[in-house]
């Protein structure tokens, strides 16, 4: 069992049992004390702007229509400027789906000692059109400042017996107090799905309630290397199993794998659009002498990848197979990959899809079997004893290496022989730099020499797609996003360039070279009869991505990473080496990485080798603070220099 799913379970177990602690009670909408004005920081956590006094939400069943009603006050307490955008007040709704009802809002000051209480009347609720099916409810709380309490209340209609309402105990600032109740419709049989690392107060799941207050919940802040902060956030939400209606019979829901497999495989969206023979036959090229063998594989997977363009959405399904698509020459990622299959099927390719949830959609659990977890999809194709994965979205990207959003664990196969879970990261890529520099001081006391940068994975793939869009930039004049984890060839230049070389650009199998001659005096100082320079003309880092305490989530990578510096320079005529940094050796527990800085002199030249590895794709938070520390050890040692000294005549 994986550590996620461990940590998973532990919550689930831990809420479902019934515990008889005494329930605190919430306070009264208007019940507001002159404490909570007078509060002018939230003990748990000082920098928080504001914070939620009251969140509390209780979802009831009406028999009348099989729908849910949901009861919700929150209470927040402002407490500096950044805490002021909380009195602007946004609530969404589907029109005649979950209309907003008894919809009740004050404002509370503190003038003269007194708590002076600001009713909002009907008349200052603005509802507004954002398109036909969502429309929202806003409101600006007047008077409102630092040390204010705002309050809301209201009822809205929020799912039915197919799908009940979810609760969030964690927010974007702490929540002191949060309750939810939940009665589950006496029709349907369900499977609540708790997340979060926050224990209770107080829970209860007897006799078909689902009752649980958390206290003092931190604020939830997204963090560096985090597939997703939603993984993390403290909620519940409630998978359908069954429904049994008497007069409408039982309909079942949450079946297993087994059933999934066979339903989807017989699907249109996946399973029978990938075997659609006849889609493909008027768009195969003429002349290809394709066979079921490696090279033809790949062949025909550039001449897909090549031919589509990723629209950034992702599916795990086909939802529109329409005839257009080829001559459309855009789609989202399930389309392209289906079509990818047609042609190897075609061709004789033994294919079946993978299903998956990408990295930012959240982790998969394996022990619920739902459908709703996957939204993407990606090929398994087989060649001789070999499989491998494939998904022709990235054109940067080997043909055997799945993007980054992708590798999340595992997928599901789907297969007519039943489903077969398989790791995302089956040819253990390593996001790796090689970098190696070989220089000398010229007559202007500049550094001057020659640099190689040699990247795989990730970060080849990242600069290939920068370099890609610059180029496109250039041609088209207009503006591109930048993805999330896009690098610059700026980052691996130092001082002035030429004769800029970068190889393999165009072919994401290989490794993407970078060469040129440069020419810098950044990090050199000549002081008396002594020069002082950095050998570490490209860093690692600039600074530490770790700045927090403590952490709570874990630190989570889509590869391991092995990076290796070498840097070699010559010593001046007329100098020698006075001072060198020491070299270290540092290992992080458990074997989850090392960093290794060597320095040392031979006859006129001096050498100075980083290595730096990350061998494991979690980090837990207790694992957190060594992680930050080497981080830091790290940043600090890149600044060391070497120190020459004029030799006496």
């Amino acid at each position: 069992m994986t550590v996620k799913t461990t940590i998973t379970t532990l919550l689930f177990f831990l809420i479902a049992t019934p515990s008889f602690a005494q329930i605190p009670e919430k306070p009264d909408f208007g019940d507001v004390s002159l404490e909570e004005l007078q509060m002018t920081h939230y003990a748990p956590d000082s920098s928080a702007s504001a914070v939620y006094l009251i969140d509390f939400g209780e979802a009831t069943f009406r028999e009348s229509d099989l729908s849910m009603s949901m009861e919700v006050h929150v209470r927040i307490k402002i407490l500096d400027q950044e805490g002021l955008d909380f009195a602007d007040l946004t609530l969404g709704y589907v029109k005649g789906e979950s209309d907003y009802s008894k919809l009740k809002a004050s404002i509370y000051n503190l003038e003269n000692g007194k708590v002076v209480e600001h009713e909002i009347s009907k008349k200052d609720w603005i509802t507004e059109k954002v398109n036909d099916r969502y429309w929202t409810k806003k409101v600006s709380f007047p008077n409102a400042k630092i040390g204010s309490v705002i309050e809301y209340s209201y009822r809205r209609n929020a799912g039915d017996l197919y799908r009940l309402p979810s609760w969030s105990f964690q927010s974007s600032i702490p929540v002191a107090y949060s309750e939810y109740k939940l009665q589950m419709p006496k029709y349907g049989s369900y499977q609540p799905k708790m997340q979060g690392y926050q224990v209770p107060a107080y829970h209860n799941t007897a006799n078909g309630s689902y009752h649980i207050i958390m206290k003092d919940v931190p604020a939830l802040t997204k963090e560096p290397y985090v597939s997703t902060i939603e993984n993390f956030r403290s909620r519940v939400e409630f998978e359908i199993k069954s429904i049994s209606v008497p007069g409408y019979g039982t309909e079942v829901f949450l079946e297993n794998w087994e059933e999934i497999n066979k339903e989807l495989f017989e699907s249109e969206g996946i399973g029978a659009a990938l075997n659609k023979n006849n889609a493909v036959r008027r768009i195969f090229p003429e002349g290809k002498n394709w066979e079921v063998n490696k090279e033809s594989m790949i062949e025909i997977y550039n001449h897909v990848r090549d031919h589509f363009e990723w629209n950034k959405r992702a599916s795990y399904r086909v939802v529109d197979s329409s005839k257009e698509l080829w001559k459309e020459a855009k789609g989202d990622n399930a389309d392209i990959n289906i079509t990818l299959g047609q042609f190897l099927k075609h061709v004789g390719f033994d294919v079946y899809p993978v299903i998956l949830s990408t990295r930012g959609n959240g982790y998969l659990n394996k022990f619920v079997p739902v459908v709703n977890q996957f939204n993407y999809l990606v090929l398994s194709v087989a060649v001789g004893e070999e499989r491998y994965l494939i998904d022709a979205t990235d054109r940067f990207r080997p043909y055997n290496v799945l993007p980054s959003r992708a590798i999340n664990g595992e997928g599901l196969m789907i297969t007519p022989y039943g489903p077969k879970w398989v790791n995302l990261n089956s040819n253990k890529e390593i996001n790796s730099k090689i970098i190696t520099g070989d220089f000398s001081l010229n007559e202007d006391s500049a550094l001057e020499g020659k640099m190689q940068v040699v990247l795989r994975s990730s970060s080849a793939a990242a600069l290939r797609a920068s370099l890609y869009k610059e180029q496109e930039k250039a041609e088209t004049t207009e503006e591109s996003d930048a993805e999330e984890d896009e690098e610059s060839l700026d980052d691996y230049k130092t001082g002035e360039v030429e004769n800029l070389e970068v190889k393999n650009l165009d072919i994401p199998e290989q490794s993407l070279e970078i060469l040129y001659d440069f020419t810098s005096d950044l990090g050199v100082n000549e002081i008396g009869n002594n020069i002082f320079l950095n050998p570490l003309l490209i860093k690692m880092a600039s600074e530490n991505p770790f700045k927090l305490e403590k952490r709570l989530y874990p630190v989570e990578f889509s590869e391991p990473i092995a990076n290796t510096y070498i840097f070699k320079i010559q010593v001046p005529e007329g100098y020698e080496v006075e001072e060198l940094p020491q070299s270290i050796n540092l290992t992080l527990p458990d074997n989850g990485g090392k960093y290794m800085y060597t320095s040392a002199a031979q006859g006129d030249v001096v050498q100075i080798m980083v290595r730096f590895s990350l061998s494991k794709l979690t980090y837990l938070p207790q694992e957190y603070p060594t992680l930050k520390k080497l981080y830091e050890l790290i940043i600090a040692k890149q600044e060391e220099q070497v120190v020459l000294k004029k030799k006496a005549e």
